[in-house]
């Protein structure tokens, strides 16, 4: 598992960097819902799609995802990760054998979502 836990731990510094570099959020949509807007009411991302409506659902979702987001979701995963990594120091008492593979099957669907990065293995795959 501990293979798995630098994986993920090494995804989630690319993703806090890339958020903490982007323009800072929360994002918003500008009135016509194609811009995406910083906080300061700058334009970070134009949707361009192929009808008014997949643009306008583009942006609302590049929006949904800002660096404040980005930034909650990789802090709650860390947690997730870091109470797994416990598993091997609770004793037998606490902790049935059924419990220790739900931890590891929930280490493999986080590290699921970068299955297209060089360092992922198959073996990890749900």
């Amino acid at each position: 598992m501990s293979a798995l836990v630098e994986f993920l731990t090494a995804r989630y510094d690319e993703d806090e960097q890339a958020a903490r570099s982007a323009s800072p959020g929360p994002w918003h949509l500008n009135a016509e819902g194609d811009e995406v807007m910083a906080v300061d009411d700058i334009m970070v991302a134009g949707a361009f799609a192929l009808s008014g409506n997949q643009q306008r659902a583009t942006a609302a979702h590049i929006a949904r995802h800002d660096p404040a987001r980005v930034l909650r979701e990789v802090s709650a995963k860390r947690r997730i990760v870091y109470l797994a990594a416990q598993l091997p120091k609770l004793t037998a008492v606490n902790l049935f054998d059924n419990d220790k593979d739900a931890w590891a099957e929930t280490l493999k669907q986080l590290a699921l979502p970068y299955a297209d990065h060089p360092d992922y293995r198959e073996e990890w795959r749900p």
